[in-house]
């Protein structure tokens, strides 16, 4: 009779393990601070490093309508915004490279540059 699983076989099954615990660790400590780069009619804005910022606080968009972000540590987003659809408001926080969200009557943009890598929330075969 066949035995299914091998001393070797749970020597790889640990090793693997372990491989993905360490990877896991090291990735969620990744020191790399995100940017959120502010454009505002396709002109850079602001430039604010999320992980520097000490108290949290209300930034004032100059864009007509008007747009408000809030910016705290390790993220940002836009909390209010006078245009009609408010799609902006809806973007939720960003805190991701390559999270953007974009309040287009405003012409206000944020998008987050360096910063950790992008979380996968979908996969379609």
């Amino acid at each position: 009779m066949k035995k299914l699983i091998r001393p070797l076989d749970i020597i790889l099954i640990a090793v693997l393990l372990a491989s993905a615990i360490g990877f896991g660790i090291y990735t969620k400590n990744s020191t790399e601070s995100a940017t959120a780069v502010i454009y505002i009619d396709g002109e850079i804005y602001q430039s604010i490093e999320l992980n520097k910022v000490e108290n949290s606080y209300e930034l004032n968009l100059p864009c007509t309508p008007k747009a408000k972000l809030w910016v705290e540590k390790g993220c940002i987003s836009f909390i209010q915004a006078e245009c009609s659809d408010k799609l902006c408001v809806s973007s939720g926080k960003l805190k991701h490279r390559g999270d953007t969200a974009a309040c287009l009557p405003a012409k206000a943009v944020v998008t987050i540059e360096n910063g950790g890598e992008k979380e996968i929330d979908a996969l379609v075969y």
